[in-house]
């Protein structure tokens, strides 16, 4: 984090000192990417020529990445405001969510997420198109800083994008996007000058309209610390391969007898070997192999892997077999509490997000103020879910609680609100019985009501004919 006093005035020893420091983390963010590419430290392992040199690779680093998003961004965001006592919304949001569809902004998160888990970090910049609509995309993280105050609450100051131009290999200027919370200046630097390229352009978000996603606060990627061991377990399963390649290629000992060229020409074609001496013998020179040992280390490092960065091997056949759904839940609690933090952090970046654009279109008059602790930003969990047996839960409790809220927990369903008042509406079109609607305006009566009153209508009688006599 990159921080200066409140009223620092910006200049061009400013800009460029906050530049040169982004500059030191590039080597960083190059060999994370190479790592999530494949292209790992064995790749560029150099041996003597006579030597075997295998380089497998084993891209732990994507899977790690990929596992982590589908689990987190598997199914879009979804955005919730308060109700009131009837269940209404407080705030309409709609403008904002309209905006988000015209740009598929699902794929920018899932975009932004993976760099995230790559780098530890990932800048958004929002803007506003030819149409005067909000806008987002995602800048490299080469090419883009925030910069902070020195208060406890780091509040940001302003947000860099730029850019190095070169004539050749010689460096020749930079070209600077500075935005703060007010307006957005193009400037031309270089060592000495500062120049304001253009007309300096306000603009209507509100705060600096420069987002900083974060994976941890040590802005760590996914895949980071297990880096060494990727490393290793690479380097084992080449050597592996080689001694594999080494054994096919042994050298072949003879003991107690001569063995000219043309005996060797002609063992390499017959491949029989002849007329070996009472007291002679051959055999290969090879380098003995304890399988069983090198496949427990290879096993331990696997392990290891997984474990450290939290995600669970999903091939590993232990790890699901017969297990039930809380066994299974208990073998995800540490995958579980590495995806909440990354959520937590990835929600923070959304909500900031969502407030620039609500500050825009405010501005624009399309929608009215959305505090944004009255936003949720509902994450759903991308896993396979057995709807059968939630069905099964939602019949034992249809008494217990509203139908709202259990049909919400089947997978297949989007909104639940909407679910309900659609099967209220069904319910309410079909044609009613005849007999119900007897029996509800009292057309028809109880079997066992009318025969206890032929009953007494025959007693009645009876008295009366006593009573004439």
């Amino acid at each position: 984090m990159y921080t200066l006093p409140k009223d620092t005035k910006i200049d061009n020893q400013i800009l460029n000192d906050v530049i040169k420091y982004n500059e030191k983390y590039k080597d960083r963010l190059k060999r994370l990417f190479n790592y999530y590419i494949g292209k790992h430290d064995i790749c560029e392992r150099q041996k003597e020529e006579t030597s075997i040199n295998n380089k497998v690779m084993i891209n732990h680093a994507k899977y790690i990445t990929d596992t982590n998003i589908g689990y987190l961004l598997g199914n879009p965001v979804d955005y919730q405001v308060g109700t009131d006592d009837n269940g209404k919304p407080l705030y309409d949001i709609q403008p904002i969510l309209d905006a988000y569809k015209k740009q598929t902004i699902n794929d920018l998160d899932t975009e932004i997420a993976k760099n995230v888990s790559i780098y530890g970090y990932q800048y958004e910049y929002v803007y506003a198109n030819e149409d005067s609509e909000p806008r987002s995309c995602k800048i490299d993280n080469d090419n883009a800083i925030i910069v902070y105050d020195d208060t406890v609450e780091h509040n940001k100051l302003f947000g860099l994008i730029y850019r190095e131009i070169k004539e050749g290999e010689t460096f020749k200027y930079y070209e600077i996007i500075y935005l703060d919370d007010k307006e957005e200046i193009h400037y031309k630097s270089t060592d000495k000058t500062l120049d304001i390229v253009g007309e300096k352009k306000p603009h209507a978000f509100g705060k600096v309209p420069l987002i900083e996603y974060k994976n941890n606060p040590e802005f760590l990627g996914d895949f980071e610390p297990v880096m060494s061991l990727i490393d290793a377990y690479n380097i084992l399963q080449s050597d592996r391969v080689n001694d594999k390649e080494q054994l096919v290629d042994a050298i072949l000992c003879m003991y107690g007898f001569d063995f000219d060229d043309e005996q060797a020409d002609q063992l390499k074609q017959s491949r029989m070997l002849a007329n070996i001496p009472a007291d002679g013998r051959a055999e290969y020179l090879v380098k003995q192999l304890n399988e069983n040992e090198v496949d427990v280390l290879r096993k331990t490092l696997e392990t290891d892997i997984h474990k450290i960065s939290m995600v669970p091997n999903m091939s590993d056949v232990n790890f699901v077999g017969n297990s039930s759904g809380v066994a299974i839940r208990y073998k995800l609690l540490a995958f579980e509490q590495n995806i909440k933090n990354k959520e937590r952090y990835f929600e923070k970046g959304l909500m900031e997000r969502f407030e620039l654009y609500n500050n825009f279109l405010m501005t624009m008059s399309k929608m009215q103020e959305v505090p944004i602790e009255e936003v949720d930003a509902v994450f759903k969990r991308n896993l396979p879910s057995n709807d059968f047996e939630i069905s099964q839960m939602i019949n034992n409790l249809v008494d217990v609680l509203p139908a709202e809220t259990l049909i919400s927990q089947l997978s297949f369903v989007k909104d639940a609100s909407e679910e309900v008042e659609l099967k209220k509406q069904e319910d309410e079109a079909k044609p009613k019985d005849p007999y119900d609607l007897a029996f509800a305006n009292n057309q028809i009566g109880d079997a066992n009501n009318e025969e206890n009153t032929s009953e007494d209508m025959e007693n009645n009688k009876m008295d009366t004919d006593s009573t004439v006599n």
